[in-house]
């Protein structure tokens, strides 16, 4: 049997003196809610869980009392009328709270009117049509995934004409404080996460993997930098000819001087015995024979003995670019040194399929952090925390990833080389790359031969 309560709040307002009515829902047992219901009153207009106006002159606090008065009479019929409509099962754990404003406040909750393109609406489309990579596709896909609890969370869809600056700072808010809106869970082994009250509906009602961890600035710069590639898409479409983003500006990326291992400590960690750990050992050469071709992580493990080619001039490795095989697809040829040959030698074999094993991310980084520990390689290397951009030292080894290899190859060559065109030719970067110099660093060694040469 459902029951309707209502009583005022025990704090009034500094200025007016006036308190808010509070509701209380039941509905069996698996309903118990309590909310606000966002009418105000002065506490003598409360008689009897009713707003009462007996008084007859309209003076300006009669006039607010009976539309308090008819705005509560209708809230109340329309919780009732609702609550008799909608089994327990699919009362969530706001829907009273949800109930009361969309009632009060439905133009926040008003749907577009019909003709009227949101932001969700094309995405699908521009995933299918445009070209881009798998990596970017991806990255599309989790934003857009976002932005739909983002128009969830605040009861509005982004509407293709009508947004503004505003609306894109707003999302850009929300990239930054969604982890805000988790608090921890005891599980059974460990402390998880789960969405805050206001934000469970958004949460269960849309696709995601794990509880967002605050994100950093560069982040944040890379998913606005989506929005307006879609938006821009969606202009040379013709599904709007509004661009926010004349007013907004998205910013830039931010790196710190890039750290890398020095051809002494490459070939030190190759030298290193790592037992009988074959995961280890493994992980060690595939690390070593990216800092020898410099390419991604992504097409190494998709290496077949169709990339491997041999000439007069050497065994080579070649390979389309993943990430950017749509927009300008080149191939990029890398002969092997050496070390990288016996590297290679170690993997072939007569199967089809990649050369190297496959390993997820997380482990094969796990790895390759053991394997620098166990070579004795923890040199404090200076980064820029992404977060609060202050400055940190940590060994090396505890920071290592699979893409330092791909620093490891670019850094050591620029030295030799110090020509970002040459080079970023072998690591798969199109001329004049801008972010090519967050691969490479000039430092003093080469600061001193350049200057030489002065004299």
């Amino acid at each position: 049997m459902a029951s309707l309560k209502f009583t005022l709040s025990t704090v009034p307002n500094k200025d007016t003196k006036k308190v808010e009515i509070l509701a209380r829902y039941r509905n069996t047992r698996k309903v118990a809610q309590r909310a606000h219901t966002r009418i105000f009153i002065l506490p003598e207009y409360w008689i009897g869980e009713a707003v009462v106006v007996n008084k007859r002159k309209d003076t300006k606090e009669v006039l607010e009392h009976k539309s308090a008065e008819a705005k509560f009479s209708a809230l109340k019929t329309h919780i009732t009328e609702k609550g008799n409509n909608t089994l327990p099962d699919d009362m969530g754990p706001d829907w009273l709270q949800d109930t009361i404003d969309r009632f009060l406040f439905p133009e926040n909750y008003a749907k577009p009117d019909k003709g009227e393109l949101c932001f969700q609406d094309k995405t699908e489309e521009y995933l299918k049509y445009k070209k881009v990579s798998a990596e970017r596709i991806h990255t599309y896909s989790a934003v857009f995934r976002i932005i739909k609890r983002f128009e969830l969370y605040t009861g509005k869809e982004i509407i293709l004409d009508k947004a503004t600056a505003n609306t894109l700072l707003a999302i850009e808010d929300f990239f930054r404080t969604e982890h805000t809106l988790f608090e921890p869970v005891q599980l059974k082994y460990r402390t998880g996460l789960k969405p805050v009250k206001k934000y469970k509906y958004a949460w269960d009602h849309t696709e995601h993997e794990r509880a967002p961890r605050e994100r950093s600035d560069n982040a944040i710069v890379g998913y606005m930098s989506a929005v307006r590639a879609y938006w821009r898409w969606c202009i040379d479409m013709g599904y709007t000819n509004n661009d926010p983003f004349r007013k907004y500006s998205v910013g830039s990326q931010k790196y710190g001087t890039p750290y890398y291992l020095t051809t002494e400590e490459r070939d030190l960690l190759y030298k290193t015995d790592m037992g009988k750990d074959k995961d280890l050992a493994q992980a060690r050469d595939i690390f070593i024979f990216q800092c020898y071709i410099g390419c991604r992580i992504s097409d190494l493990f998709a290496l077949t003995e169709n990339n491997i080619v041999t000439t007069d001039n050497g065994i080579s490795v070649q390979y389309v670019p993943s990430k950017t095989k749509e927009e300008r697809p080149r191939v990029v040829k890398v002969y092997l040194a050496p070390t990288a040959i016996e590297i290679l030698e170690r993997y072939r074999s007569n199967k089809k399929g990649p050369i190297f094993p496959f390993y997820a991310t997380g482990k094969l980084n796990g790895l390759i952090r053991e394997a620098l520990k166990k070579a004795g390689i923890n040199r404090v290397v200076t980064i820029v925390n992404p977060r609060t951009k202050q400055s940190e030292q940590h060994p090396i080894s505890d920071i290592a990833s699979s893409h330092m290899a791909r620093r490891t190859f670019i850094g050591n060559l620029y030295k030799k080389v110090k020509d970002p065109n040459l080079v970023g030719k072998l690591s798969g970067h199109c001329e004049g790359s801008k972010a090519f110099a967050r691969y490479r660093d000039i430092d003093d060694d080469m600061i001193k031969e350049m200057t030489s040469l002065l004299d």
